[in-house]
């Protein structure tokens, strides 16, 4: 069970018991949101040093008159260090703190802010790199690792690995802020001459990679830093920030991501083209677009980045799928329903599509036309299928049932078992696994016509982006992120456009959210 250690505010994790770990992605979607709602960094920093500083005097008893060396490097977990050793000089610690890179190289700015503090502080000592006594900590009685936090992964490098190298060393106790340095948080594997610490401190939650190192982390303590659940359940600008991937350096065409939008019919236009123009505002690399003909080139000369995939007909028919095929296995994911019609071909050329994609492991993302559709089809859908109702569909998808937001998209979720947001004045995504979050972002304005297609769009690029950059399309977190952005981006057409709003308002506001997510134009 957990050992509660509450007068310090961390917890002890103890042996053989399941506890929830996040990914080094959550956490720092949970930090910029915390940021969008008010909460500094600076304050997070603050919090998370000092709790460093109290699991050291938890572990000594009493620090005043200790010897604490803490060696730095220039990033947010150096930052960390710097705040730890105020406090632990404020408690009576004799603190010396050795800077792996100049002073002038800590990049961070709040470490920075932290680090020129203590420069002014008597009781501190500042060791620069290759000044007399750096990396002498072998009469220290406690050795703090704030070198590499965890967004650094990779092979370790000099002044990195001689500064690692003289921690493990070192005969006093060893303790690591975060993730020892040279683990990966994620996955638990270590570069050679990784730091091996006799105890970790992580912040706020467990990190998925440290069960799989205990050589490296020592006994893990689990600090608060301030954090609330809020900053989890809800969607905000961190999760724009940390779940949709920019393009690699060495990125080629196609690496970007490409999506397959099926939408629109004689019946219905601007569906497709909103759907697809949304998917290309993400920033995938290509959109092709399955459509009458007449809208599939409007939608080509609306942008360089949708091909135009006419059906043969009017309507889309299962003859259009069997030639959609080899599109189907080279996109990233599939964009279904808006403007389709419910013709009885289309409803039999949808089920044979969705066959095909599911055949195939691609990630769909359902709406309009075919959430009427689904319904039709006997085929069991898998988390990576996004059905994307507002509360009218969502209850005929339970039957007639009307219910809260959140007990309809936990309840089609679980029987269909897909990812489900229900659409409304609060979304509400939920996974088959039950687990749900919400978004609050938009305006009653946004009931106009069209905004649903754009969100269709939006997630499609999402888990394209995802699903070819990172490999994982993370079906739920995408749909809410999804739904974030386009609800951002009714809130600021709505401040230009007010009750005159239309969708194609939102589409030239995305790249702003996508780009600056805590300040979009």
């Amino acid at each position: 069970m957990w050992g509660h250690v509450l007068e310090y505010g961390f917890v002890i994790l103890k042996e053989g018991v399941e506890v929830e770990a996040i990914s080094v992605e959550d956490m720092r979607a949970y930090e910029i949101n915390a940021v969008g709602r008010g909460i500094p960094l600076l304050l997070l920093m603050e919090n998370a040093g000092r709790s460093v500083a109290d699991y050291i005097e938890y572990k000594l008893g009493d620090v005043k008159g200790k010897r604490i060396a803490i060696i730095a490097g220039k990033g947010g977990n150096a930052g960390d260090g710097f705040v730890a050793a105020r406090h632990l000089a404020g408690r009576g610690a004799r603190v010396e703190v050795h800077l792996a890179f100049s002073p002038l190289e800590v990049s961070h700015s709040d470490a920075r802010v932290n680090l020129d503090v203590i420069m002014k502080m008597e009781s501190i000592k500042i060791h620069k790199p290759f000044s007399r006594n750096w990396l002498e900590v072998s009469d220290s009685d406690v050795v703090v690792d704030a070198l590499l936090g965890t967004g650094v992964r990779g092979s370790l490098r000099s002044p990195i690995r001689e500064a690692i190298k003289e921690f493990n060393n070192a005969p006093g106790f060893k303790v690591s802020i975060d993730v020892p340095s040279g683990v990966d948080p994620d996955t638990g594997r270590a570069a050679d001459g990784s730091a091996r610490a006799e105890a970790t401190v992580t912040m706020h939650k467990l990190k998925r990679g440290l069960l799989k190192a205990r050589e490296y982390t020592g006994e893990i303590a689990i600090a608060s830093i301030g954090l609330t659940s809020d900053v989890e359940f809800y969607a905000g600008p961190g999760d724009v920030a940390a779940r949709v991937p920019h393009r690699p350096k060495d990125a080629h065409k196609g690496v970007g991501g490409r999506v397959l939008v099926v939408a629109g019919s004689k019946y219905y236009v601007g569906a497709a083209l909103l759907t697809a123009t949304a998917a290309a505002r993400t920033g995938v690399d290509l959109v092709y677009l399955a459509s009458t003909r007449s809208i599939a080139e409007a939608g080509a000369e609306r942008s360089s980045t949708i091909i135009p995939t006419p059906y043969e007909g009017d309507i889309l028919t299962k003859k259009d799928v069997e030639r959609l095929e080899k599109v189907v296995e080279r996109v990233h994911s599939i964009a279904i329903g808006p403007g389709l019609g419910r013709e009885s071909e289309t409803i039999e050329a949808f089920c044979h599509l969705i066959n095909k994609a599911l055949q195939a492991n691609k990630p769909v993302v359902v709406d309009a036309d075919g959430l009427y559709a689904i319904q039709e089809c006997t085929v069991k859908l898998r988390e990576n299928v996004v059905l994307t109702p507002h509360r009218g569909e969502a209850s005929r998808l339970l039957g007639g049932r009307q219910d809260e937001p959140t007990i309809m998209a936990r309840e089609i979720a679980s029987k269909l078992g897909s990812t489900t947001l229900v659409k409304g004045p609060l979304d509400v995504a939920c996974s088959p696994s039950g687990r749900c979050r919400m978004n609050r972002t938009g305006v009653p304005a946004m009931s106009v016509g069209g905004t649903g297609d754009v969100l269709t769009g939006v997630i499609a690029g999402i888990l394209a982006k995802r699903n070819s950059i990172l490999g994982n399309p993370d079906p739920l977190n995408s749909a809410i992120t999804g739904a974030y952005i386009v609800g951002k981006a009714g809130e600021l057409a709505y401040q230009k456009q007010g009750e005159s709003l239309t969708a194609f308002d939102l589409l030239d506001i995305l790249p702003s959210i996508l780009r600056d997510p805590l300040n979009p134009a």
